[in-house]
């Protein structure tokens, strides 16, 4: 049965040509706290919507970023005035460079593309890979202690 229905799947996106947007495979991870829409749970799950896009616009809020997914995230934090206690599990064992790059791309192409400035440059696997070996000691705490940094640097992203 299963593999009928699954030929079924199969063959209905070959024929009509529906295909899943890069990194949404990936994204369906995240959607389980962070909501397919991106929007979160107030006061139980941050947005991802109207944020990663400004995050994934500098240099350190991309390395950010790629450290969260591969990490984690644990401790307080104030998203748009609400505050969230409560851990992000570390989804480095669940995705390669490739997949955290699919995963960030797809947060910012799709989930927050209304914010996404015209010259956002989408990760890539080397990238990827380079951060995380900069950031090879990357913790959960640490990066709240990375996440207070670059809020310091852009008062914006609070």
């Amino acid at each position: 049965m299963r593999a009928r229905l699954l030929a079924g799947a199969v063959g209905f996106f070959i024929i009509t040509g529906v295909s899943a947007a890069p990194g949404e495979a990936e994204y369906q991870r995240c959607s389980a706290c962070h909501l397919a829409t991106g929007e979160g749970i107030p006061g139980a799950f941050p947005p991802l919507k109207d944020r990663v896009a400004s995050i994934a616009a500098s240099d350190e809020g991309r390395a950010y970023l790629v450290s969260v997914v591969n990490a984690g995230l644990m401790g307080s934090i104030t998203v748009n005035g609400v505050p969230y206690m409560g851990v992000m599990p570390a989804q480095g064992s669940s995705y390669d460079a490739a997949g955290i790059s699919n995963v960030l791309n797809y947060t910012v192409q799709v989930i927050d593309q209304a914010n996404a400035s015209p010259d956002w440059q989408a990760f890539s696997a080397e990238e990827v890979t380079q951060l995380l070996e900069a950031n090879a000691t990357a913790s959960s705490q640490s990066n709240g202690k990375l996440r207070e940094a670059l809020l310091q640097k852009y008062p914006a992203l609070q």
